[in-house]
């Protein structure tokens, strides 16, 4: 199995279990995680050397979802191991995600986080 196949499966639990969480950059507005709808993936790289030394672990990827869906000022929050931060970066920074419209009608950044969990295969 691939190392991009078992770690599929840990991203959609991710976003299933409700890892993503968010706040407006709006004081006065909260956004949930029900806010943000993602359009475009991309499964994070399992490193080849965690693989062959059997290191599992997570990362936890705090951004900004920009008015267009893109993704900015992503940066690493928490990691249980460096080359697993550095896999989910490169994956965060090409998803893609609907734009959030605020009350008044306009797209609007939301900062949120999502945590990533790589793990080997079973």
């Amino acid at each position: 199995m691939k190392a991009a196949s078992k770690f599929k499966v840990a991203i959609l639990a991710s976003l299933v279990g409700g890892a993503l969480v968010a706040g407006s950059a709006h004081a006065d507005a909260y956004y949930s995680s029900k806010d943000l709808r993602a359009v475009e993936t991309a499964i994070p790289e399992y490193p080849r050397r965690a693989e062959l030394s059997g290191v599992e672990g997570f990362t936890v990827v705090e951004f900004t979802v920009m008015p267009d869906g893109s993704v900015a000022e992503a940066a690493i929050a928490q990691s249980s191991y460096r080359l697993f931060s550095r896999a989910a970066l490169a994956a965060i920074e090409e998803w893609k995600f609907e734009p959030v419209i605020a009350e008044a009608g306009e797209a609007i950044p939301v900062r949120t986080s999502m945590r990533f969990s790589f793990v080997g295969a079973q």
